[in-house]
């Protein structure tokens, strides 16, 4: 992506970053929509997919219940869902959208909807369905009925999709994805994807850069594998040999940097010509090692064609990012709160943010 226009999504009314690089540290003080533009780029890249959106109020602690005999179950949904829009606005105007984009001829936008269902005459099983924006209801003075409500994904190839509030589903297949994505939340210590993912590269040459990364916190890593966790046939963990003595360890009791670094890494080595999104970097990280694991993320990414979003609020990631970027492929966006709203504040050159990183300038 080159550049990316977010229009009423969460906190962001309208947020336009012009210009992108390879490699984005997102940076900014509380609230000012970090992780949110994350998961704007995630929903852009699976076109609206339902799982993801589902997966996204998850995280916030909005999940989607499916409890149909919950009293009042319609409202706590068209509640969740309406935490996507800018304001929670309840707002089913043909003009009012999320709408995202990396240029004006292919957005992505999600629009509020009534919906209705008549049963056609003479055929049993049959129905047809309306939908309604506030426009339809206002021009037959409310005479038209609607069953319930909904949201109209319309995706950037034209394509739309219906999501009815009174139909949800569990989560039971993986979320589409338009572009090959990863995003990684501060929660994703140990990861159960990370097996999956292991096998998607193991035996490759890729498989070194694991090793590779994981020695920046113990240089005495040898070789990693997953096997089946003591009692269980489905779930796996990563096992670790050490260094001359052979021996082995699981990962998981080396400490929370190490499992961070493992799942970092992984999904970096499964994007290729796709995206990371990774929030807050330094959550797992002794000050020491971020360097390194930059140059890291700038190697890779640079070998497989991924472009990286990354959000921090701290200052030691923020320098070691300068330190690391010396191919002047990364670029720092500082959000700022403003009368206006939420603007971008973007540094290009390298050169300025290696001065403000040396000279202790606050740019967070």
């Amino acid at each position: 992506m080159e550049s990316f226009y977010i229009e009423n999504f969460k906190n962001f009314e309208k947020l336009t970053l012009n210009q992108l690089k390879r490699v984005n540290l997102i940076v900014g003080k509380n609230s000012v929509g970090k992780s949110t533009l994350l998961e704007a780029i995630a929903v852009y890249l699976s076109d609206g997919d339902d799982n993801c959106l589902k997966e996204i109020l998850a995280g916030r602690g909005e999940p989607i219940s499916y409890d149909k005999q919950y009293e009042g179950i319609l409202d706590v949904i068209k509640d969740r869902f309406l935490s996507l829009f800018s304001g929670w606005e309840e707002n089913y105007s043909k003009d009012f959208f999320i709408r995202l984009a990396e240029k004006e001829a292919d957005p992505l936008t999600i629009q509020q909807v009534y919906i209705s269902d008549y049963r056609k005459h003479g055929i049993e099983s049959g129905q047809m369905l309306y939908i309604y924006n506030q426009e339809d209801l206002d021009a037959k003075g409310g005479l038209l009925s609607f069953t319930t409500y909904g949201l109209v994904v319309t995706k950037t190839d034209g394509e739309t999709s219906l999501i009815r509030y009174d139909n949800i589903r569990p989560v039971t297949m993986k979320t589409y994805k338009r572009v090959p994505y990863q995003m990684i939340h501060t929660s994703d210590f140990d990861s159960t994807d990370n097996a999956a993912l292991y096998d998607k590269i193991s035996l490759s040459p890729l498989e070194n850069y694991i090793v590779k990364a994981l020695n920046i916190i113990n240089e005495n890593i040898d070789r990693i594998t997953f096997v089946n966790e003591v009692g269980s046939k489905l779930y796996r963990v990563p096992i670790v040999s050490l260094k001359d003595t052979g021996r082995r360890v699981h990962l998981s009791t080396m400490g929370d940097g190490l499992n961070r670094v493992l799942t970092i890494v992984l999904s970096l080595l499964n994007c290729k010509n796709g995206v990371l999104l990774l929030d807050e970097f330094e959550t797992g990280l002794h000050y020491s090692v971020q360097k390194q694991l930059w140059e890291i993320i700038f190697l890779l990414a640079e070998e497989l064609n991924v472009q990286v979003f990354v959000t921090s609020h701290s200052y030691d990631c923020f320098k070691s990012f300068a330190e690391a970027n010396v191919s002047g492929q990364g670029m720092l966006i500082r959000l700022e709160q403003r009368n206006s709203g939420i603007e971008p504040v973007c540094y290009l050159d390298n050169n300025d943010i290696l001065f403000a990183a040396e000279n202790d300038i606050e740019l967070r």
